[in-house]
Formats: C-alpha cells, structure tokens, sequence
C-alpha cells in the first residue's frame, strides 16, 4: 500500500516537487530528460527476488537499466497519486495520472493485481511535427501528404489506424498542424493525455475515468457535441465513445481519431465493434452510418528495420451487407481524394 501525501497548500506543494524530484533522480537518473527515451517502465519484482526492474523502451524491444527498491517505487507513485488528488492501495490499485510540470503520462500498479509496485511512463512529445516532416523522413510519400491535404480541406473525417507503437498518435499531431485545424475551433479529447494540441483555439478536454463519478471519453464526445467546434477529434477510440463519435462525424463535426487495427478494413470493423459496446444493435443499417462516418483510413506500419511508414490510404465507399466494407485505395497517384463521392455514399 501506498501512503496518502497530502497537498494543503502552495509551501506544501513546492516542498513536494522538491522531494519528488529527488525520488526520480533516484530511481531514473536522466532517463527522462534525454530526448532519445519515449517510454520508461518499472517491472515488479519477479516472485522470489526483492527489487523492480527499470527499462526504457523506444522500439520493438525493451532495454534494461537498473534493479531499484520497491519501497522507493511505493513512495514515488504516493508522491505522483498526491499531487493529482488520489491514492493507490489495495482496493484501488491502479492509478491513471500525469506528472506535475512536466506531462509525462503515468499509468501504475500495486499488488494486488501484481507482484509488487510498477508503472509505465509514457514521455509527452514536445516539439512539432508536420506532413511534410513525414515526407522528409520518408515515412509519407508527397503523395500520400497532398491526400490527406485534401481529405482534412475538404472536412472530410479521417481514421488512422495501425498496430501498437507505429505512429498513429505522431500522425494524428502532424494533421493538426493544418490550417483546416490551426484555424478552426477543434474539440480534442484524450484517454489518457498525450501531448498538447498545437491548435491556438482548441476545445481540449482529457478524460478522468478514476474520478468519482468517472469522466470518461464518452462523456466528454457528448459534452463536445454541445460545443460550437469545427472539428471533433479523439486522441485514441478504444470502447464504446465510439457510438457517440460516430452521431458527432454525421451531423456536420468532421475530424480525426486513431485505432489500434491490423489494416484499414479491421479498423473499420473495429469500430463497428466498439458502436456495439454501447448497447447498439449492428445491423446493415448501422454499418451503413459507419460507412458515412468515416471518409477515409490511413494505415500505418513498420518496415523490417523498424521504421514507421504510411501502408495505404483508402476511400470508405459504402457498407455492402455481402462484401463488407467497400474501399478504394487513395495516395499512390490517383488524383481522386474520394470528395465528390463522400456526399452520394
């Protein structure tokens, strides 16, 4: 169990940061200063052995760096769960919070769901990253770059789908560089928070699934629904906001969001899957309006060297009861951005 820290005040406060600083210079050195780190973990102590186990993780396999006291995790995640108003203990042994000042996402663990106290540590990026960034970096082609130009001026909603850790939130970023978005009044929800709109006026909102009462995704799609945006943006869909997403992309909100999917046909079935979550039945009828939805699906991968790079980009045509969904693909030089079919689907 961890103990209660508590915050009454801004003394209190800075004397915290200070003793919170310290605990993660003890148990993570530099790790989350250097640039070329994205993600720390603490492993619990494997059955029989007495410390944690402190790896960085940047690609497909992790790195370890240190062994660590498990006591000294215990009093990190007390210090971290304080500054964001909660605790972690035996009946609530999982805590979703970011870091105070800096950002970073923390998700963490305690027994008895594991063998000893763990978290991940999911570094926010901070600089900015643009289309013509995927270009240089030969993960896009001008091709696909100039697609999805036209995709986002023409408000049509675009879904960005891959496997774990292929881009797909970069991605995300790197539209909402454009004017369409930088000029617009964007509703950009997160579960949990990963980085920072780079839109002047977006309408941010970052879900609290922990709070009593809970604010989920969910929640704050149908709160965003009640707002003047231009455009409804989910950082990640993974249950069943996916409902209220798809009534806010047919009735006049166009935007983004990113699902974990094998290929822009499991994204959409993905999709289907979490409307279903949400009590809806899926009929022909219902796949038809997921079809309306959603215009169009970047796929993103891996090359064998590791390196990310956009698959495909296809035009959502219609739902077709026998065949499924019908798609053509888009970005490898052909000149139709699927605008003048969007309106007849």
């Amino acid at each position: 169990m961890t103990e209660l820290v508590a915050i009454d005040g801004p003394a209190r406060r800075e004397m915290l940061l200070v003793a919170l600083r310290r605990l993660m210079d003890g148990l993570f050195g530099d790790l989350l200063s250097r640039e070329d780190v994205a993600n720390v973990l603490v492993l619990p102590p494997l059955r029989g052995q007495g410390t944690c186990r402190v790896l960085v993780k940047n690609g497909p396999s992790p790195e370890f760096v240190r062994e660590v006291d498990p006591d000294q995790v215990r009093r990190f995640l007390a210090y971290v769960a304080g500054f964001a108003r909660k605790e972690l203990r035996r009946d609530r042994p999982t805590l979703d919070v970011t870091l105070p000042e800096s950002g970073e996402r923390i998700h963490a663990d305690v027994e008895p769901v594991t063998t000893g106290p763990a978290c991940s540590i999911r570094k926010p990026y901070r600089g900015r990253i643009t289309l013509d960034d995927w270009v240089r970096s030969g993960a896009a082609t001008t091709v696909q770059a100039r697609t999805l130009r036209r995709l986002i001026d023409g408000r049509r909603t675009v879904v960005i789908a891959g496997d774990v850790d292929t881009g797909k939130t970069t991605l995300l970023r790197a539209c909402l560089e454009e004017a369409a978005f930088r000029t617009g009044l964007p509703a950009v929800l997160q579960d949990p928070y990963e980085f920072e709109p780079p839109c002047p006026h977006a309408y941010a909102m970052v879900a609290d699934p922990w709070a009593d009462p809970p604010v989920t995704l969910e929640t704050l799609v149908a709160n965003a629904l009640r707002v003047p945006m231009t455009h409804l943006v989910l950082g990640e869909v993974r249950r069943a906001e996916a409902r209220q997403m798809v009534v806010g992309w047919t009735t006049g909100h166009p935007g983004l969001c990113t699902v974990h999917a094998g290929s822009a046909w499991d994204a959409l079935d993905r999709i289907a899957q979490m409307v279903g979550l949400g009590g809806v039945v899926m009929d022909a009828l219902q796949m038809r309006w997921i079809a309306k939805a959603v215009h169009a699906v970047v796929h993103l991968a891996r090359r064998p060297d590791g390196r990310r790079f956009v698959n495909e980009i296809v035009r959502v045509e219609r739902f077709d009861p026998e065949r499924g969904f019908v798609l053509h693909p888009l970005g490898a030089g052909d000149p139709d951005d699927g605008g003048e079919h969007a309106e007849q689907r």
